[in-house]
């Protein structure tokens, strides 16, 4: 009888020392992920699985090592896959990648390639279709006009290029929001404008 008891209060002991551990310590929240590349550091697709489904990956971080020459400090963005340059974005830019409505998310199938942010040339390598925008740190090549900047594409490439986690941008607009309300006058769009590097 003695012998049961121990071994009841024995468990008892690890029974409540296992649950204060796991109070302790809040549960991790899931959160998303971002797509891997190959071995070669090329991205597939702009569409990531969760556990509900696939989402889009929609801002990519301009990560291009910079070299002796001015023109590494920016990655060329061309009018269609390998094609002419029509414009650069600045090392450590913010990309907002472009997909193709309409799309299918939240299933377990893949969505459409053809709606994919991610495109092949004829060679088969990948690229990125992202807006290209002023607000972006894109500047156009030639001529020097920001009415020419619009659409194109970076080579979707870890050397080049790397994917935002979605809850970080999340969480960025959050409190990016919460500074706009208690700081409107700096969220003025003219003087937002006036304060970027294209001021007019």
């Amino acid at each position: 009888m003695r012998l049961n008891l121990r071994k009841l209060f024995l468990l008892l002991m690890i029974g409540s020392s296992i649950s204060s551990v796991f109070l302790a310590h809040p549960a991790i929240a899931q959160v998303a992920e971002v797509p891997n590349p190959n071995p070669n550091g090329d991205f597939s697709s702009a569409f990531q699985r969760g556990n509900r489904g696939f989402y889009m990956i929609s801002k990519w971080l301009v990560v291009q090592s910079t070299g002796s020459d001015p023109q590494d400090y920016a990655l060329n963005c061309r009018y269609t896959p390998n094609g002419q340059i029509r414009s650069q974005i600045l090392r450590g830019a913010i990309m907002t990648a472009v997909f193709k409505e309409p799309i299918n998310l939240g299933r377990a199938e893949p969505p459409d390639a053809a709606t994919d942010a991610i495109v092949l040339d004829s060679e088969g390598s990948p690229w990125l279709r992202v807006q290209g925008s002023q607000n972006e740190l894109a500047y156009p090549v030639k001529p020097t006009s920001f009415d020419q900047l619009g659409e194109c594409y970076v080579k979707a490439n870890l050397k080049y290029i790397a994917p935002i986690n979605p809850d970080s941008v999340i969480a960025y607009n959050r409190e990016s929001h919460t500074y706009c309300k208690n700081q409107p006058l700096y969220c003025q769009p003219k003087l937002l404008r006036w304060l970027s590097l294209g001021r007019s």
